[in-house]
């Protein structure tokens, strides 16, 4: 068993990490369905809040009318590692891509079977994501890319309650 104080830096280290997401963010969006397909550039936003206690980021994509997606951005402790579950309800899918941090370019890569996404906060002030896929004769490309500045009428996104462990001694 860890011990208390090594669990709560980590935890600390993984709030770090996971704050870079959090804010209200707006930009330019770039979508297709599919490899043959052109993009579509779309204005966008991305609102992003923390959730459960502070254990995950719920980040809340959306391009107009055309296009919405709802990704969670959390950490596995068990695992040591990052999971993004993402929702795009236009298109009916459920993806959950587990990843680690790349320390030296502050960027989030997240691998599932078939996919790869990246969030990238290497430029104070900028956000970039971007979401790779595999065709059906298994060539990679990207299907999506949101390059994201804060927004101008953003509200401060407050900081997660610390969690506090109790414990009883009988």
């Amino acid at each position: 068993m860890e011990p208390l104080g090594s669990e709560m830096i980590e935890h600390e280290q993984d709030q770090t990490v996971l704050s870079r997401l959090v804010g209200c963010w707006e930009g330019t969006l770039l979508h297709r369905g599919a490899a043959d397909q052109p993009f579509q550039e779309l204005p966008g936003t991305s609102e992003n809040r923390w959730v459960l206690g502070g254990r995950f980021v719920e980040m809340t994509l959306r391009a107009g009318d055309t296009w919405s997606a709802v990704f969670y951005v959390g950490h596995e402790r068990g695992e040591r590692r990052h999971v993004l579950v993402s929702l795009e309800p236009g298109e009916r899918r459920v993806t959950t891509r587990r990843g680690e941090w790349t320390p030296d370019r502050d960027r989030l890569v997240l691998t599932s079977e078939r996919s790869r996404a990246v969030c990238d906060a290497t430029s104070p002030g900028q956000l970039m994501l971007e979401l790779s896929e595999d065709d059906e004769t298994g060539q990679e490309f990207v299907r999506f890319r949101g390059e994201y500045r804060p927004a101008a009428s953003a509200a401060r996104v407050p900081s997660p309650a610390r969690q506090i462990r109790r414990s009883v001694i009988a």
